[in-house]
C-alpha cells in the first residue's frame, strides 16, 4: 500500500487560516480560499501618504506580548519577523473635561484629580476590584454570572463602571460598553489576570516593525500556488465517501477530504449545508458587532490635555456613547511630527480633510449562549470532515486565531516547528497515512 496526501481546503486567509495551511503545506494538498482580494484578515497594514511621506500603519492587529501570545512569538521567531517594543497605556476622557491616563503623570492630567473625591474614589474601587477578583480567582469561587451581575452583587459604583472597567473592556474587545456587561465574568477576570491587568508588573508589549503585513508576507511566500482570492463560496455540502464538496458562485465545485472553516462563525453557518445541522446549531448563537475604523490625523478625537494621551484612549460623548482612539505614533513608533490615529466608532467622525481611510471590521461578542456554542463546536471538530477555527473560538485575539488554526491543522497531520501552546487537542485524523488504491 502507498499513502495518499489528504486534500484539504482552508476557507479564510486570516491568521488562523494562513497558519493552518502553512502547518499543512508539507503533509497535505492544501488550498486556501479567500473571499476578499487581500490576504491577512485583521492583520491589515495600509500605507498612508502623509504630506508626501509614505508611512505604514496597522489598522487591525497591532501588538502582542510573549507571555500571552506564545504561538505568535514562536511563529515570528521561525519566520524571522522583526519586532519592536511598544506600550499599552490607557486613558479616559469625558465631555466635562474629566481625564486620566494610566501613566503615572497622566493619572493627574487634570490637577484637580489630586483632590477630586470622584477620582480618588475611582482609584480606590480599581484596587478593590483587582483585589476581590484575584482572590475569587485563586479560590475558584467566581460565580457563573455576567459581569453586570458580579458588579451588582459586590456593590461597585456606576462611576467605576463608566470611568474605568467598561471603557477598558470596550477598548480591549472592540465592543460597545453595553455588550461588555453581558460578558461572562469568569472569562473577563481570567483574561485580566492572564494579561496582568490587575497587577503593577505587566508584560512588555511588542509590535511588528513595518506593520503586520510583514509576517503575512512571510507566511504566504511559503504557500505560493496554494492561495486563491476572490472566491465566493455558495455552499459546502457532504459528498460521496465521506468527502466534502465546495460549490462557488458560478457553479464551480471541488471535492476535499476535509474543510477548515477559518472564517467568522456567521459566515461559516451561511455556507454550511443544512445536512451539517449540529454544526449550524452550535454556530448560531455566536454573534459579531460591526465596527467602523477611521484612520486619520484629527486631534479632536484625542483627550483634550496632551498629558492625558495614551496608546488607547476612550472618549465619552455628551450622549454617553464612547469611542476608542488608538495613538498609532506611540503604538508603532511613528514620528510624532506626523500624528496618526485609528478611531473605532466615533460619535462624530473625523474631519474629511484629515481622514486617510475608513474600514469595516466585525468583532465577536461574548455571552453565556455563545460560550455554549463554542464548547459544542470543540466537541464537533472533525465530524463529517468539518473543522472550524478563528479568534472568535477563543478570546477574540490574534493568538486565539493562530492557536485554534494550529489545533485543527495538527489534528489533520500538520506540523509546527516550535512547541505549540494548545488549549484543545483534537484526535488525529491521520489522513496523510490513509490507504490509497493500489497502483
Amino acid at each position: 500500500m502507498t499513502s495518499q496526501r489528504a486534500r484539504i481546503a482552508v476557507v479564510g486567509a486570516g491568521v488562523s487560516g494562513l497558519a493552518a495551511a502553512w502547518s499543512l503545506r508539507d503533509t497535505a494538498d492544501v488550498v486556501v480560499l479567500e473571499r476578499a482580494d487581500r490576504l491577512g484578515g485583521h492583520a491589515w497594514t495600509v500605507d498612508v501618504d502623509y504630506d508626501g511621506d509614505r508611512i505604514p500603519v496597522d489598522i487591525g492587529f497591532i501588538c502582542y506580548n510573549e507571555l500571552n501570545y506564545p504561538n505568535l512569538t514562536g511563529m515570528f521567531s521561525k519566520l524571522g519577523v522583526e519586532v519592536i517594543a511598544t506600550d499599552m497605556s490607557f486613558a479616559v476622557s469625558d465631555p466635562e473635561g474629566y481625564e486620566w491616563c494610566s501613566d503615572l503623570l497622566g493619572l493627574f492630567a487634570w490637577k484637580r484629580n489630586l483632590v477630586d473625591p470622584r477620582f480618588l474614589g475611582l482609584l480606590s474601587e480599581i484596587i478593590r476590584f483587582n483585589t476581590l477578583a484575584r482572590k475569587d480567582l485563586a479560590a475558584g469561587t467566581i460565580p457563573e454570572v455576567s459581569l453586570k451581575d458580579y458588579l451588582d452583587e459586590n456593590g461597585f459604583s456606576q462611576a467605576f463602571r463608566t470611568g474605568y472597567l467598561l471603557p477598558m473592556g470596550a477598548a480591549i474587545w472592540s465592543t460597545p460598553e453595553v455588550g461588555m456587561l453581558d460578558y461572562p465574568v469568569a472569562s473577563f477576570i481570567q483574561f485580566f489576570d492572564n494579561h496582568r491587568l490587575m497587577q503593577t508588573l505587566r508584560p512588555t508589549w511588542m509590535t511588528v516593525k513595518g506593520g503586520s503585513r510583514e509576517y503575512v508576507r512571510r507566511l504566504t511566500a511559503d504557500l505560493a500556488g496554494r492561495l486563491e482570492t476572490g472566491r465566493r463560496i455558495e455552499t459546502i455540502r457532504p459528498a460521496s465517501g465521506g468527502t466534502v464538496e465546495i460549490v462557488e458562485a458560478g457553479g464551480r465545485a471541488r471535492t476535499f477530504d476535509r474543510v477548515l472553516l477559518a472564517c467568522h462563525a456567521d459566515e461559516a453557518r451561511r455556507m454550511l449545508d443544512p445536512a451539517y445541522q449540529d454544526h449550524r446549531r452550535a454556530l448560531e448563537p455566536i454573534r459579531f458587532s460591526a465596527n467602523t475604523a477611521y484612520l486619520h490625523r484629527d486631534l479632536s478625537l484625542m483627550p483634550r490635555r496632551r498629558s492625558a494621551w495614551a496608546s488607547w484612549n476612550v472618549l465619552r460623548g455628551a450622549d454617553d456613547r464612547v469611542c476608542v482612539t488608538y495613538w498609532m505614533n506611540r503604538l508603532q513608533k511613528i514620528r510624532k511630527s506626523a500624528p496618526l490615529f485609528v478611531t473605532l466608532n466615533p460619535t462624530t467622525p473625523p474631519a474629511p480633510d484629515l481622514t486617510f481611510g475608513v474600514y469595516e471590521f466585525d468583532h465577536p461578542m461574548y455571552d453565556a449562549a455563545s460560550a455554549a456554542g463554542r464548547e459544542d463546536l470543540r466537541r464537533l471538530q472533525g465530524r463529517d470532515g468539518i473543522y472550524v477555527s478563528g479568534a472568535w473560538l477563543g478570546d477574540g485575539f490574534h493568538e486565539a486565531g493562530l492557536r485554534t488554526g494550529l489545533e485543527a491543522s495538527l489534528a489533520m497531520g500538520g506540523r509546527v516547528p516550535w512547541t505549540p501552546a494548545l488549549q484543545q487537542k483534537y484526535p488525529s485524523d491521520v489522513l496523510n497515512v490513509r490507504e490509497a488504491v493500489k497502483a
